[in-house]
């Protein structure tokens, strides 16, 4: 998903008991000016509404840039039913800049 506007996009929720990549798209910001991401990336993950004392627990793992060096990716998991997460995920380009986006989603109870 290319980013638009700088504002959280929606993204599909998940059940608790699956483990999915999420990223962000910069293709939009990137591909005018020729830059690509580079450097290392950073997500943090935050509650937008319910209740997880820990929310970045549901990261596993490093967030990694794209082979196509044009989005943050980073492997989700766990969470507390019930609870929509925020995702923040800021990198460096190769021209000096930093982008930063947000993604948030729903974390569902399996049935």
């Amino acid at each position: 998903m290319a980013i638009d506007a700088l504002q959280p996009m929606y993204q599909d929720s998940q059940f608790i008991t699956e483990s999915l990549v999420r990223g962000i798209d910069f293709t939009n910001i990137l591909t005018p000016t020729g830059d690509s991401l580079s450097g290392t990336p950073t997500v943090t993950a935050s509650v937008l509404y319910g209740t997880d004392t820990s929310p970045q627990t549901i990261l596993n793992g490093n967030p990694v840039i794209s082979s196509s060096k044009t989005q943050v990716l980073q492997r989700v998991s766990g969470g507390v039913g019930g609870t929509t997460y925020l995702l923040t995920m800021t990198c460096p380009t190769a021209q000096g800049n930093t982008l930063t986006a947000q993604v948030f989603f729903e974390i569902k109870s399996t049935l």
